[in-house]
Protein backbone atom coordinates (compact mmCIF):
# COMPACT_ATOMS: atom_id res chain seq x y z
CA UNK A 1 0.00 0.00 0.00
CA UNK A 2 1.19 3.53 -0.75
CA UNK A 3 -0.04 6.62 1.07
CA UNK A 4 -0.55 10.13 -0.28
CA UNK A 5 2.22 11.31 2.02
CA UNK A 6 4.66 8.90 0.36
CA UNK A 7 3.53 10.00 -3.11
CA UNK A 8 4.18 13.63 -2.17
CA UNK A 9 7.67 12.78 -0.87
CA UNK A 10 8.53 10.93 -4.06
CA UNK A 11 7.10 13.60 -6.34
CA UNK A 12 9.07 16.29 -4.51
CA UNK A 13 12.43 14.54 -4.90
CA UNK A 14 14.54 15.85 -7.78
CA UNK A 15 18.31 15.84 -7.38
CA UNK A 16 20.59 15.37 -10.40
CA UNK A 17 23.57 15.10 -8.06
CA UNK A 18 21.99 12.21 -6.12
CA UNK A 19 20.10 10.19 -8.69
CA UNK A 20 17.48 7.59 -7.84
CA UNK A 21 17.54 3.91 -8.61
CA UNK A 22 13.91 2.92 -9.27
CA UNK A 23 13.21 -0.82 -9.26
CA UNK A 24 9.88 -2.52 -9.96
CA UNK A 25 9.68 -6.22 -9.16
CA UNK A 26 6.81 -8.70 -9.32
CA UNK A 27 4.95 -11.25 -11.34
CA UNK A 28 1.58 -11.16 -13.08
CA UNK A 29 0.04 -13.98 -11.07
CA UNK A 30 -2.67 -14.19 -8.41
CA UNK A 31 -0.15 -15.14 -5.73
CA UNK A 32 2.65 -13.03 -4.26
CA UNK A 33 6.02 -13.92 -5.79
CA UNK A 34 8.67 -15.50 -3.59
CA UNK A 35 11.77 -13.64 -2.44
CA UNK A 36 14.05 -15.92 -4.47
CA UNK A 37 12.16 -15.08 -7.65
CA UNK A 38 12.30 -11.33 -6.91
CA UNK A 39 16.02 -11.49 -6.15
CA UNK A 40 16.71 -13.26 -9.45
CA UNK A 41 14.49 -10.76 -11.28
CA UNK A 42 16.32 -7.85 -9.66
CA UNK A 43 19.78 -9.03 -10.75
CA UNK A 44 18.47 -9.73 -14.24
CA UNK A 45 17.18 -6.16 -14.47
CA UNK A 46 20.50 -4.81 -13.22
CA UNK A 47 22.45 -6.57 -15.96
CA UNK A 48 19.92 -5.58 -18.63
CA UNK A 49 19.32 -1.92 -17.78
CA UNK A 50 22.21 -0.67 -15.58
CA UNK A 51 25.67 -0.19 -17.04
CA UNK A 52 28.88 -0.92 -15.17
CA UNK A 53 29.25 2.66 -13.91
CA UNK A 54 25.67 2.72 -12.58
CA UNK A 55 26.13 -0.61 -10.83
CA UNK A 56 29.29 0.71 -9.22
CA UNK A 57 27.65 3.99 -8.19
CA UNK A 58 24.66 2.23 -6.63
CA UNK A 59 26.69 -0.60 -5.08
CA UNK A 60 25.51 0.15 -1.52
CA UNK A 61 21.88 0.51 -2.69
CA UNK A 62 22.07 -2.76 -4.61
CA UNK A 63 23.40 -4.55 -1.51
CA UNK A 64 20.61 -3.04 0.58
CA UNK A 65 17.93 -4.22 -1.84
CA UNK A 66 19.56 -7.66 -2.07
CA UNK A 67 19.57 -7.95 1.72
CA UNK A 68 15.91 -6.89 1.87
CA UNK A 69 14.90 -9.49 -0.71
CA UNK A 70 16.89 -12.24 0.98
CA UNK A 71 14.67 -11.94 4.06
CA UNK A 72 11.46 -11.00 2.23
CA UNK A 73 8.19 -12.69 3.17
CA UNK A 74 5.77 -12.72 0.19
CA UNK A 75 2.76 -10.48 0.80
CA UNK A 76 2.31 -8.34 -2.32
CA UNK A 77 2.16 -8.79 -6.07
CA UNK A 78 4.46 -5.83 -6.76
CA UNK A 79 7.49 -4.75 -4.74
CA UNK A 80 9.03 -1.39 -5.61
CA UNK A 81 12.23 0.29 -4.42
CA UNK A 82 13.30 3.93 -4.70
CA UNK A 83 16.79 4.45 -3.36
CA UNK A 84 19.47 7.15 -3.51
CA UNK A 85 21.98 6.38 -0.78
CA UNK A 86 21.27 8.33 2.39
CA UNK A 87 19.03 10.74 0.48
CA UNK A 88 16.14 8.37 -0.21
CA UNK A 89 14.90 4.91 0.69
CA UNK A 90 11.30 3.90 0.02
CA UNK A 91 9.92 0.39 -0.28
CA UNK A 92 6.36 0.05 -1.59
CA UNK A 93 4.17 -3.04 -1.75
CA UNK A 94 1.12 -3.09 -4.02
CA UNK A 95 -1.68 -5.62 -4.25
CA UNK A 96 -1.76 -5.40 -8.06
CA UNK A 97 0.88 -6.38 -10.58
CA UNK A 98 3.09 -3.88 -12.41
CA UNK A 99 5.63 -4.68 -15.13
CA UNK A 100 9.20 -5.25 -13.92
CA UNK A 101 11.51 -2.34 -14.71
CA UNK A 102 14.65 -0.55 -13.56
CA UNK A 103 15.75 3.02 -14.22
CA UNK A 104 18.15 5.70 -13.01
CA UNK A 105 16.94 9.30 -12.98
CA UNK A 106 17.09 12.53 -11.00
CA UNK A 107 13.55 11.78 -9.78
CA UNK A 108 11.83 8.55 -8.74
CA UNK A 109 9.95 6.92 -11.60
CA UNK A 110 6.49 6.92 -10.03
CA UNK A 111 4.30 7.28 -13.13
CA UNK A 112 3.53 3.51 -13.32
CA UNK A 113 2.26 3.65 -9.73
CA UNK A 114 0.15 6.74 -10.34
CA UNK A 115 -1.37 5.27 -13.49
CA UNK A 116 -2.19 2.02 -11.67
CA UNK A 117 -3.70 3.81 -8.68
CA UNK A 118 -5.99 5.82 -10.93
CA UNK A 119 -7.01 2.62 -12.69
CA UNK A 120 -7.46 0.30 -9.72
CA UNK A 121 -7.79 2.24 -6.47
CA UNK A 122 -11.04 3.38 -4.98
CA UNK A 123 -11.60 7.06 -4.25
CA UNK A 124 -14.46 8.97 -2.67
CA UNK A 125 -16.36 11.97 -4.02
CA UNK A 126 -18.30 14.08 -1.50
CA UNK A 127 -20.82 16.63 -2.73
CA UNK A 128 -21.97 18.86 0.13
CA UNK A 129 -24.24 21.86 0.48
CA UNK A 130 -26.30 23.33 3.33
CA UNK A 131 -28.99 20.69 2.99
CA UNK A 132 -27.41 17.32 2.24
CA UNK A 133 -24.38 15.29 1.22
CA UNK A 134 -24.03 12.92 -1.72
CA UNK A 135 -21.29 10.28 -1.46
CA UNK A 136 -19.85 8.29 -4.36
CA UNK A 137 -17.05 5.78 -4.60
CA UNK A 138 -15.20 5.43 -7.89
CA UNK A 139 -13.13 2.37 -8.71
CA UNK A 140 -11.47 1.38 -11.98
CA UNK A 141 -13.03 4.44 -13.58
CA UNK A 142 -16.61 3.55 -12.66
CA UNK A 143 -19.07 4.74 -10.02
CA UNK A 144 -19.51 1.66 -7.84
CA UNK A 145 -21.51 2.88 -4.85
CA UNK A 146 -23.36 5.98 -3.73
CA UNK A 147 -25.50 7.26 -0.91
CA UNK A 148 -27.43 10.48 -0.18
CA UNK A 149 -27.89 11.90 3.30
CA UNK A 150 -30.18 14.83 4.15
CA UNK A 151 -29.03 16.56 7.30
CA UNK A 152 -31.50 19.42 7.36
CA UNK A 153 -31.82 22.76 5.63
CA UNK A 154 -29.45 25.52 6.80
CA UNK A 155 -30.53 28.94 5.45
CA UNK A 156 -28.15 31.69 4.43
CA UNK A 157 -30.55 34.30 5.83
CA UNK A 158 -33.72 34.28 7.87
CA UNK A 159 -36.54 36.77 8.27
CA UNK A 160 -36.29 39.22 11.14
CA UNK A 161 -38.89 39.18 13.90
CA UNK A 162 -39.18 42.78 14.97
CA UNK A 163 -35.78 43.00 16.67
CA UNK A 164 -33.37 45.86 16.07
CA UNK A 165 -31.45 45.25 12.78
CA UNK A 166 -28.02 44.61 14.34
CA UNK A 167 -29.43 42.50 17.12
CA UNK A 168 -31.60 40.56 14.70
CA UNK A 169 -28.67 40.02 12.33
CA UNK A 170 -26.43 38.69 15.10
CA UNK A 171 -29.14 36.37 16.37
CA UNK A 172 -29.85 35.05 12.90
CA UNK A 173 -26.16 34.56 12.19
CA UNK A 174 -25.56 32.63 15.41
CA UNK A 175 -28.66 30.52 14.81
CA UNK A 176 -27.59 29.67 11.26
CA UNK A 177 -24.05 28.87 12.39
CA UNK A 178 -25.43 26.52 15.03
CA UNK A 179 -27.55 24.80 12.39
CA UNK A 180 -24.59 24.58 10.02
CA UNK A 181 -22.30 23.13 12.70
CA UNK A 182 -24.92 20.51 13.54
CA UNK A 183 -25.48 19.73 9.85
CA UNK A 184 -21.74 19.30 9.16
CA UNK A 185 -21.33 17.06 12.22
CA UNK A 186 -24.12 14.83 10.88
CA UNK A 187 -22.50 14.87 7.44
CA UNK A 188 -19.18 13.74 8.94
CA UNK A 189 -20.93 10.92 10.78
CA UNK A 190 -22.67 9.81 7.58
CA UNK A 191 -19.39 9.87 5.63
CA UNK A 192 -17.59 7.86 8.32
CA UNK A 193 -20.37 5.27 8.26
CA UNK A 194 -20.39 5.10 4.45
CA UNK A 195 -16.62 4.56 4.26
CA UNK A 196 -15.93 2.36 7.30
CA UNK A 197 -15.70 -0.85 5.25
CA UNK A 198 -14.24 0.76 2.12
CA UNK A 199 -10.56 1.02 1.16
CA UNK A 200 -10.68 4.66 0.05
CA UNK A 201 -7.35 5.89 -1.32
CA UNK A 202 -8.17 9.60 -1.64
CA UNK A 203 -11.09 12.02 -1.37
CA UNK A 204 -12.43 14.83 -3.57
CA UNK A 205 -14.91 17.34 -2.13
CA UNK A 206 -17.44 19.15 -4.32
CA UNK A 207 -20.37 21.47 -3.71
CA UNK A 208 -20.49 24.91 -2.07
CA UNK A 209 -17.01 26.36 -1.49
CA UNK A 210 -18.03 28.26 1.66
CA UNK A 211 -18.25 25.03 3.67
CA UNK A 212 -15.35 23.00 2.24
CA UNK A 213 -13.00 23.83 5.13
CA UNK A 214 -15.66 23.13 7.76
CA UNK A 215 -16.49 19.78 6.19
CA UNK A 216 -12.82 18.80 5.92
CA UNK A 217 -12.16 19.76 9.55
CA UNK A 218 -15.13 17.70 10.75
CA UNK A 219 -14.02 14.43 9.15
CA UNK A 220 -12.13 11.79 11.16
CA UNK A 221 -8.32 12.10 10.80
CA UNK A 222 -8.14 8.89 8.73
CA UNK A 223 -10.35 10.57 6.10
CA UNK A 224 -9.23 14.19 6.49
CA UNK A 225 -5.66 13.28 5.54
CA UNK A 226 -6.88 11.77 2.25
CA UNK A 227 -8.49 14.94 0.82
CA UNK A 228 -6.60 15.93 -2.33
CA UNK A 229 -8.77 18.55 -4.07
CA UNK A 230 -12.18 20.22 -4.33
CA UNK A 231 -14.47 21.68 -6.97
CA UNK A 232 -17.45 24.04 -6.89
CA UNK A 233 -20.74 22.68 -8.18
CA UNK A 234 -24.40 22.29 -7.45
CA UNK A 235 -24.74 18.89 -5.88
CA UNK A 236 -27.78 17.68 -7.83
CA UNK A 237 -25.82 17.28 -11.06
CA UNK A 238 -26.16 14.10 -13.17
CA UNK A 239 -24.01 11.11 -12.27
CA UNK A 240 -22.06 11.22 -15.53
CA UNK A 241 -21.02 14.82 -14.82
CA UNK A 242 -19.85 13.87 -11.33
CA UNK A 243 -17.79 11.04 -12.79
CA UNK A 244 -16.19 13.20 -15.50
CA UNK A 245 -15.30 15.99 -13.08
CA UNK A 246 -13.88 13.63 -10.47
CA UNK A 247 -11.82 11.71 -13.05
CA UNK A 248 -10.31 14.97 -14.32
CA UNK A 249 -9.29 15.89 -10.78
CA UNK A 250 -8.01 12.38 -10.05
CA UNK A 251 -5.79 12.60 -13.12
CA UNK A 252 -4.25 15.82 -11.75
CA UNK A 253 -3.38 14.04 -8.49
CA UNK A 254 -0.64 12.19 -10.32
CA UNK A 255 0.48 14.99 -12.62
Amino acid sequence: MITLATIKILKAYNDPDHQVLSVYLGEDTKQSPMGEFLLSQFHSLLHSYADKDSRSHFDADIKRITSYLSDYTPKARSLIFFTAGEKLWQVIELEFSLPARLSVNASPEISPIIDALLKYSMYLVLLVDREKVRMFTVEQGELVDHSDYVGGYVPHHAKTTGQEPNQAGDTIFRHNETLLTRHIALVAKAVAEFTKAKDVHFIIIGGHAEIFKKVAASLPPRLRSKIVDSFVTEINIPLNEILLESKAIAARVGS
